[in-house]
Formats: structure tokens, C-alpha cells, sequence
């Protein structure tokens, strides 16, 4: 009767547990910015490389834009996903029109896809962004 009991209580509990959410395995790695608006992005393999991170339980990213450190919150529902409270510290670059061309377009994502190690973030169907794992 015990172990009936048991198999019961984990037969339940496995029904109700909460589903995976899409970016269970976003976390605890880099995502590198590799294509931008249909252009390959020239990576210098250092610390000016556009990227992101994601701390998938606060619902947080932080990176780096090209010259300037980003953060920001995301919102993620099935395959909807948007960018906001999107701050930037404001050192000048020589390379500072792509940083902000690629805010600009960060903030206008509205849908992603993963695709392999590739991350699309998306406005409507056009892919605007690539990011890739190293």
C-alpha cells in the first residue's frame, strides 16, 4: 500500500509539473552575433564581438553591443519573445552606427526561432538577427 501510495503521488506530480519554458537552455552560455538584416558580421574573436547572454529565470540578458556593455529585460511566450528596458553604457567607438543599428533592431524582435546553435530573432517572419553559441 505504501509503494502504491508513492507511484500515486509521483504519477501526479510528474502530470502537473510545469512545462519547459523555450529558453530552458538559453542560459550558461554565450550567443554570439553572427548575422545581421541578411549581412555576415565580421567576428574578431574578443571582447568587442556583439553578444548576449541570457539569465533565463529573471528573464534578463546582458551583453555586449560592439563597444558598449547592454542589459535588459525579455518577455517570452511560445515563440513571441521582445526586448525592453534595453540601457547601454555610452563609451564612444569608432564602429558605434553598428552598435546602434543593432539595439535598434534588438528592440524591434518580436518572434524567435532556434535553429541547431542558431538563435533567430525575427520581425513578423524576416530573420533580423543571428546569434550562435561558441
Amino acid at each position: 500500500m505504501k509503494y502504491l501510495f508513492i507511484l500515486f503521488i509521483s504519477f501526479i506530480s510528474a502530470d502537473c509539473s510545469p512545462k519547459l519554458s523555450p529558453d530552458h537552455n538559453w542560459g550558461n552560455q554565450r550567443w554570439v552575433l553572427v548575422e545581421m538584416k541578411g549581412v555576415p558580421v565580421q567576428q574578431s574573436g574578443g571582447r568587442r564581438d556583439a553578444y548576449l547572454d541570457f539569465e533565463v529565470g529573471l528573464r534578463k540578458f546582458a551583453g555586449n553591443g560592439g563597444c558598449n556593455q547592454i542589459s535588459g529585460n525579455y518577455s517570452l511566450d511560445k515563440n513571441v519573445i521582445s526586448f525592453h528596458e534595453l540601457i547601454s553604457t555610452k563609451m564612444s567607438c569608432n564602429d558605434i552606427e553598428f552598435e546602434n543599428l543593432f539595439i535598434s533592431t534588438l528592440e524591434n524582435i518580436d518572434r524567435f526561432e532556434t535553429r541547431g546553435n542558431d538563435l533567430l530573432l525575427k520581425r513578423r517572419q524576416e530573420v533580423l538577427l543571428v546569434l550562435r553559441t561558441k
